[in-house]
C-alpha cells in the first residue's frame, strides 16, 4: 500500500512538472503579463501616504509596462508624502556627495542586442545639473554597449556596516542617456580634468609621486573615453523619509 501511494505521488509530481512553466513564459500582451500587477483588495498597513481622493484603481491598474513599481507610481499622482523638486535635489546631493567632491561608486546597467551588463565604476556628479561623468579605458565592454545603445541606468547604494538595509535603505536610481566624449570633443577636457582631480583626491601619496599630473592627464586623453550620463529621472530611496511621514521614494524629473 505504501509503495502504491509513493508511486502515485511520484506520478503526480512528474505530471505537474510536465505542465509547469516559468512566470516569464506567459504570452506578452499590451501592458505586460497580468501576474506582474498588484490586485488591490485591501490597503496594506505598510502603504505609503497618498491623497485621500485617490482610489486603489487610480494607481494599481493595467496601463502598460512602466519602470516604476506600483507603490512608486502613486507619487506621480499624489501630493501627500512628496517633497518639492528642489528638496529632492538637495537630498540627492547630500547622499551622493562622497567625501565632498561628489565622486562615488555606482553600478551602471547597459544593454547590447538584448544582452544586459552591469558594471561598477566611479562617476562624478555635477551639483548644479546632476549630470555625471566617468573616465574609462577604451575598448571595455560597456563602451561598446553605450556606443550601440545610449539608454542606461545607474544605481548607488549607501553601504551599511550593520547590514540593516531593510529598516533604513539609502539608494539612488538614475535613468537617462549616456553619451561618449573622446579627446577633442566639446566638454572632454573639462570632464577629464574633473575625473583626474577627484581621483587624485583619493590617490595614495606614493602613487602621485610616480607620475605627474600632466602625464596622468595625457594618458586619459590618449587611452580613455569620457562617459557622460544625462539624467532624465532620479529616484532616491531613504528610510529617513518615512520617519518624516513622507513616501519612502522621492522622484526628481529633468525639466
Amino acid at each position: 500500500m505504501k509503495h502504491t501511494i509513493a508511486a502515485l505521488a511520484a506520478a503526480a509530481v512528474v505530471m505537474t512538472g510536465a505542465g509547469m512553466a516559468w512566470a516569464q513564459a506567459a504570452d506578452w500582451k499590451d501592458g505586460g503579463p497580468a501576474y506582474i500587477y498588484v490586485n488591490p483588495v485591501k490597503k496594506s498597513p505598510f502603504h505609503m501616504p497618498y491623497d485621500d481622493s485617490l482610489k486603489c484603481i487610480d494607481c494599481h491598474k493595467w496601463n502598460g509596462a512602466d519602470a516604476y513599481t506600483a507603490a512608486t507610481m502613486t507619487l506621480t499622482k499624489s501630493a501627500k508624502g512628496r517633497l518639492s523638486q528642489q528638496e529632492i535635489k538637495k537630498a540627492i546631493l547630500e547622499t551622493l556627495k562622497g567625501t565632498g567632491d561628489y565622486r562615488e561608486m555606482y553600478v551602471m546597467a547597459t544593454s547590447f542586442k538584448d544582452e544586459p551588463l552591469a558594471s561598477c565604476l566611479e562617476f562624478i556628479l555635477d551639483p548644479e545639473t546632476l549630470t555625471l561623468v566617468a573616465s574609462s579605458e577604451k575598448q571595455t565592454e560597456k563602451l561598446f554597449h553605450i556606443a550601440a545603445n545610449g539608454r542606461a541606468s545607474l544605481v548607488y547604494v549607501k553601504h551599511r556596516d550593520d547590514m540593516k538595509y531593510f529598516m533604513n535603505p539609502i539608494g539612488v536610481q538614475i535613468t537617462g542617456k549616456a553619451v561618449q566624449l573622446k579627446y577633442g570633443d566639446p566638454g572632454f577636457d573639462q570632464a577629464a580634468e574633473l575625473c583626474l582631480q577627484t581621483a587624485i583626491n583619493h590617490m595614495p601619496e606614493e602613487m602621485q609621486k610616480k607620475m605627474s599630473r600632466e602625464v596622468m592627464l595625457a594618458a586619459i586623453q590618449k587611452n580613455q573615453l569620457i562617459t557622460k550620463m544625462i539624467p532624465e529621472r532620479i529616484v532616491i530611496t531613504s528610510g529617513d523619509f518615512i520617519k518624516q511621514g513622507l513616501h519612502r521614494k522621492q522622484i526628481w524629473m529633468a525639466q
